[in-house]
């Protein structure tokens, strides 16, 4: 019976890898775009928006990637009778794993680092606004998504990634420490090209 089990497990094992999407040292190049979805007082202060960016993969070995991507984001809203704006771009650099093909399917989780610069941003005071002001800041994150096979070159995929950001606060008219920098969460539909 164990030597059943066994056969078994090696079959599975050797009938996943024959199909492995990442195929050892091929590039894919795609466009993303999507959801950002900032947290805290960021959040409150400039809202939402869509982001649209791009990536580059590497396939390190058959279930191994490795992803550089960017995505800019313009975020406005009124504070203190004026409108106030904010343009992010985050910038990361990714290991994903693809787990496993389920035919044209395949899932994935990643993790990574990324570089956030907030420029031009207006920060909001209690008694007024700075305009113009550049900040950024560094964090992690960890993702997980999936990407759907439409032929020999072309994929699309859904990537929902967790980006924790080490706060960065700065001083406003009228408030000592005001957040101009913190986590967020993006939501990306992914367009991609297999070299």
């Amino acid at each position: 019976m164990k030597l059943l089990i066994k056969l078994i497990i090696f079959c599975a094992v050797i009938s996943a890898t024959q199909y492995a999407l990442a195929e050892e040292g091929h590039h894919s190049i795609g466009i993303q775009g999507g959801q950002v979805l900032l947290s805290g007082d960021v959040a409150s202060t400039y809202g939402n928006a869509l982001g649209l960016g791009a990536f580059f993969n590497y396939a390190a070995s058959d279930w191994l990637e490795f992803q550089l991507g960017w995505l800019n984001s313009k975020h406005t809203t009124t504070a203190n009778g004026q409108n106030v704006a904010m343009t992010q771009n985050a910038f990361n650099a990714d290991i994903l794993y693809d787990i496993d093909q389920f035919d044209v399917f395949v899932p994935y989780v990643k993790g990574g680092v990324d570089l956030v610069t907030h420029s031009p941003q207006d920060v909001v005071g209690t008694t007024g606004n700075l305009s113009g002001q550049s900040y950024s800041g560094f964090g992690l994150n960890l993702g997980i998504g999936g990407q759907f096979i439409l032929g020999k070159n072309f994929f699309t995929g859904l990537d929902i990634t967790y980006h924790s950001i080490f706060d960065v606060s700065t001083s406003a008219p009228g408030a000592s420490s005001v957040k101009v920098l913190q986590s967020f969460t993006t939501v990306l539909v992914q367009m991609g090209f297999r070299l």
